[in-house]
């Protein structure tokens, strides 16, 4: 591997590891039945099945009862009817990779930009933890009803409380994690007295710390090889891995991998990981490693837009922000990115390793496609210039110009996401039996992606919201 290669990859590995009242919803208005039908909408239903048109969604409760052609899916008398003719109907969208522990603001990550002399540390987490309530009601402002946390403090599953006690909120699901031979005070410092990444110095010790994430209700672990300077570290990584991938297979819990290097993420694949966090950076991917992921069932997590955004949009505030991002980001957040007028910038060349990544990630991720490799979309939130929920369309700009088609991204950003977090059997579809999330849009997200920021509605576990009661507050 070419030095400048090899370089790059291990940089964007340790950088990116990193690791108001709610909402008025719409309830049914009659008092005969407690279902609420929508009606005449052309259904995408998350499967990767091909459209129907003329479609009826049956809900009661935070249930889908039904779904189908008008003609093989009779309404009850007496529901609740909401006309959606001429609409389109998506399953709410799930972010595979997000971090609350950060909050995409330009004074998140110190040890990528320092501005502790003016945003402590402590006064940024402060921030983070009162902000809770814009954040979470950004994500079902940008039709993302389901997010995964990978990994962090002790925060991360307050947030996932937070989000359980409000209707206007996504589902969040946390990995516990990430589970890692590097020392956290290598990585992060403490936040608000824990710390961000769970260490661990053996396999016995990371079978203990899968115990403890069992105890603490994780929905699945994180675990992270970041190699390069930490490789000193690593060396016992696999045998690290066999020992978390065994311990979570019995509480079942699913294991997703931070990786940025071939060779290792070769390993993770065969020890059994479920799923990987980014795309190899260090080597295109060869025809035996594809061989191996699709026959693994490994479900792959590019994360493009943290490329871009965090390692180069941040310093030259190039941001070319989509109209849901405008539209949804919290106000505060995209202020940030200007308030500070010269920032400590990387050396030319590593400024100039980050702008090419978008390209080898990219290039990797249409290799992944090709042959078969199920995709899910996460957008890396939390990173700087990042914005959590609406982020997640830029990821599938990013991955449609990387040349996944609008079918390919809608399971992506659905049922594959639910995997991900193991929950592909309640949320990513809209299916009978799944929990009632549900976008409303005004126009045809199979013609062009970007119509995914068309939202008219929002349904969350049978709530249906008006789009303009989620916009986040514009102080």
């Amino acid at each position: 591997m070419p030095h400048t290669m090899k370089r790059y990859a291990t940089l964007a590995s340790v950088l990116c590891l990193g690791l108001a009242g709610a909402a008025r919803s719409e309830a049914p208005t009659s008092a005969e039945s407690s279902v609420t039908a929508l009606v005449g909408a052309t259904l995408i239903d998350g499967t990767g099945a091909a459209p129907l048109a003329d479609a009826v969604v049956l809900i009661e409760g935070t249930k889908i009862t039904a779904a189908g052609a008008r003609a093989d899916v009779p309404v009850p008398e007496g529901s609740s009817t909401v006309d959606v003719a001429g609409k389109w109907l998506v399953p709410g969208l799930i972010d595979a990779h997000v971090h609350f522990m950060e909050s995409g603001r330009i004074y998140t990550k110190p040890g990528q930009i320092n501005l502790t002399h003016l945003v402590p540390y402590d006064e940024e987490v402060a921030w983070m933890q009162q902000r809770v309530p814009v954040t979470l009601t950004s994500y079902l402002c940008a039709g993302v009803t389901g997010a995964v946390s990978v990994g962090g403090p002790r925060f991360e599953y307050e947030v996932r409380e937070q989000a359980r006690a409000r209707p206007d909120a996504p589902d969040v699901y946390v990995a516990h994690g990430p589970v890692t031979l590097v020392p956290a005070q290598a990585l992060f410092p403490p936040f608000d007295g824990d710390t961000s990444v769970r260490s661990v110095t053996d396999p016995a010790s990371a079978a203990e710390t899968i115990r403890q994430g069992a105890e603490w209700k994780a929905d699945l672990v994180k675990t992270g090889y970041l190699g390069g300077p930490f490789a000193v570290y690593e060396q016992d990584y696999a045998a690290v891995h066999e020992a978390i991938v065994a311990e979570s297979a019995l509480h079942g819990l699913p294991v997703t991998s931070h990786v940025t290097e071939l060779t290792p993420a070769r390993t993770l694949i065969e020890l059994g990981v479920d799923s990987l966090q980014h795309v190899p950076l260090d080597a295109p991917l060869d025809e035996a490693f594809l061989d191996l992921a699709k026959a693994s069932g490994v479900v792959v997590v590019p994360t493009l837009a943290v490329w871009k955004r965090n390692f180069v949009d941040i310093y030259d505030r190039s941001f070319d922000l989509l109209p849901i991002e405008e539209q949804c980001g919290d106000p505060q957040v995209i202020a940030s990115w200007y308030e500070v007028g010269d920032l400590p910038t990387p050396p030319p060349e590593v400024i100039e390793m980050f702008g090419a990544s978008i390209t080898v990630a990219s290039a990797n991720t249409g290799l992944l496609l090709e042959a078969g490799v199920p995709l899910a979309a996460g957008s890396d939130t939390g990173n700087l210039g990042l914005l959590h929920g609406a982020s997640l369309h830029y990821e599938l700009k990013l991955m449609g110009d990387a040349g996944v088609s609008p079918a390919e991204l809608i399971v992506a950003a659905t049922l594959n996401a639910a995997t991900v977090a193991g929950q592909a059997h309640r949320v990513g579809s809209i299916e009978p039996g799944k929990q009632a999330d549900v976008l409303v849009l005004d126009a045809d997200p199979l013609a062009d992606i970007g119509n995914l920021q068309a939202i008219e509605r929002v349904m969350k576990s049978g709530a249906l919201f008006d789009h303009a009661t989620l916009l986040p507050p514009m102080e």
